[in-house]
């Protein structure tokens, strides 16, 4: 599927850490992350979800580094419009630990999931391809766009 194609399908998009990660790391992999963010943010044409992990995540690598600029960066990133940050509530505990009994994902990966699927997104974005073996919800690898 090609990334013109993805942004046609989808409406409602589930995003995990690591398509951030690609963003905010100046990867090759994050340029395909940059038409996501602007038909979210510029251009309204989606919406964008994730776990408020994702923004945990992300930060540990400035923490880590005392690089207060890239702090800021991605503090300014999960604020941006059309962009939902859910909060690990009872509905999303429960799914995660169901998503980790079954698939035996890590913890985070299935609350990443678990959130995705709770707030009924189209499709659950990452370049993680273990997690494409989720049956509850359709799974796009970025590196595939």
């Amino acid at each position: 599927m090609g990334l013109e194609s993805f942004l046609q399908n989808n409406q409602y998009i589930a995003l995990d850490t690591n398509v951030f990660i690609a963003l905010f790391s100046r990867e090759v992999l994050g340029e395909k992350v940059v038409p996501i963010i602007d038909a979210a943010a510029n251009q309204g044409k989606l919406e964008l979800i994730a776990s408020v992990i994702s923004f945990a995540e992300c930060a540990v690598k400035p923490y880590r580094e005392g690089n207060w600029m890239a702090l800021d960066q991605i503090r300014l990133m999960f604020q941006m419009p059309h962009l939902t940050l859910y909060p690990v509530d009872d509905r999303v505990a429960e799914e995660a630990a169901r998503i980790r009994a079954v698939y035996n994902f890590k913890m985070p990966d299935a609350i990443h999931l678990a959130t995705a699927i709770v707030q009924q997104a189209d499709v659950f974005l990452t370049n993680d391809y273990k997690l494409a073996t989720i049956k509850e919800i359709s799974v796009t690898i970025l590196e595939e766009l």
